[in-house]
């Protein structure tokens, strides 16, 4: 690799889509040269409602951008975060008779794997592969049991997958700018990815990512993906029931939730909002208790959704370290954090309140995955060079 390549990123989220420029050098390391975000009329809740108003918003930012940088880029890496994304796994085996577990072997099981998938969920294409399981003989294997004598071996792997229409639109809006999507990411994935780099001791542990429009649960064994799922919720509904039920603006929800501690108001305080909180609504008698059990009774609703009375996780919850908690909006989690994490209903000491936002830890998980890829997760080779059967999963052997 040439010294200072530069690669471009684009993360779609809510109605606005942030570009990065990755500066890497020959030894893979990399650095966060530039950042723009742009809002976007054609995009809502992180997907393209709007192609063309879409495509020629792109245009002008990318004229901005490539003008700053003196540069034409050809290539993008997209990170999206849908709520048709979604999560299957599948188990998949070849016998061996006493064989020597060879890469052949592992190919043929990813690709059985692979073909399975595509063939059940025709209107779907794969974003990620992750190779959560090995076995041999039914003995699970911590890492991938090349050259182990075996009669029989087996793999586990998980898939994610959106809608062949989402992948289409995505690449459409920055094909007809010129660019060729290198590889469409998935955010809450990313998250999970950077949290795995920076604690390299957590293996099982769960993520919980509170977008604005959306929320989603990732569960991680052996520090690689199990299990996804995505709520169509997200802090914005915070925000709505405040607006509905006290008549209040989000530019004033916003200054009540910076100047009031919500975890030390007492159940019976009395005390009103202060007049001065009213600066673009009509000023109301409103008790801070009203508030503060408005703000309780949406998060608690949300935590026992995701979480307490998820029985889709039922399986994991006496398996994992820590739960990691992160929040798009910088506002919600400098000030209720604390509030969403005492509606857990588990050892308060597993749950960490992460210091990183959600956008710098999927931005930073997708910078690792591009310089210096990940060995839980399977990446063919092009697939327009090649097959699905004649296809060699790269990273998947890098151990």
């Amino acid at each position: 690799m040439e010294n200072n390549q530069e690669k471009l990123l684009a993360e779609i989220s809510n109605d606005e889509i942030k570009y990065v420029v990755l500066t890497i050098d020959q030894n893979l390391n990399y650095r966060i040269t530039e950042k723009w975000i742009s809002k976007n009329s054609g995009i809502k809740e992180g997907s393209i409602i709007n192609l063309e108003s879409a495509t020629k918003i792109v245009y002008q930012d990318l004229k901005k951008i490539e003008k700053k940088l003196n540069k034409i880029f050809r290539n993008i890496t997209v990170i999206i975060n849908q709520k048709e994304i979604f999560c299957t796994n599948v188990t998949c085996y070849k016998k061996l008779n006493g064989a020597k577990v060879e890469k052949r072997d592992l190919d043929y099981i990813l690709n059985e794997g692979k073909l399975l998938i595509i063939k059940s969920y025709e209107k779907n294409s794969i974003l990620h592969i992750l190779n959560s399981k090995f076995f041999t003989d039914k003995i699970s294997q911590h890492k991938i049991p090349l050259n182990i004598f075996a009669d029989h071996l087996s793999l586990g792997m998980t898939f994610l997958l959106l809608p062949k229409n989402s992948i289409k639109n995505v690449k459409s809006l920055f094909d007809q700018n010129d660019l060729i999507v290198e590889r469409i990411l998935s955010r809450p994935l990313m998250t999970g990815f950077n949290l795995i780099n920076e604690n390299k001791s957590f293996k099982n542990f769960l993520v919980i990512n509170f977008d604005n429009d959306l929320s989603t649960i990732t569960i991680y064994e052996n520090s690689s993906l199990v299990f996804l799922k995505t709520f169509r919720f997200g802090i914005n509904s915070i925000y709505k029931d405040l607006s509905q039920l006290c008549s209040l603006k989000k530019e004033e929800i916003e200054v009540i939730l910076k100047s009031l501690d919500f975890n030390q108001i007492k159940s019976k305080n009395n005390k009103y909002l202060d007049k001065k909180f009213f600066t673009k609504s009509e000023f109301t008698k409103l008790s801070i208790t009203h508030i503060q059990e408005i703000i309780n009774s949406r998060i608690e609703e949300m935590i026992n959704y995701i979480f307490n009375k998820n029985t889709n996780i039922s399986f994991f919850k006496n398996k994992f370290s820590h739960i990691y908690l992160l929040f798009e909006d910088k506002i919600v989690e400098d000030n209720l954090a604390k509030v969403f994490k005492k509606f857990f209903q588990v050892d308060q000491n597993k749950i960490i309140l992460n210091s990183k936002t959600l956008n710098d830890s999927s931005i930073v998980g997708a910078a690792e995955l591009i310089t210096k890829g990940w060995d839980s997760e399977a990446i063919p080779y092009s697939e327009e060079k090649k097959s699905i059967l004649a296809g060699i999963f790269s990273r998947f052997f890098n151990n």
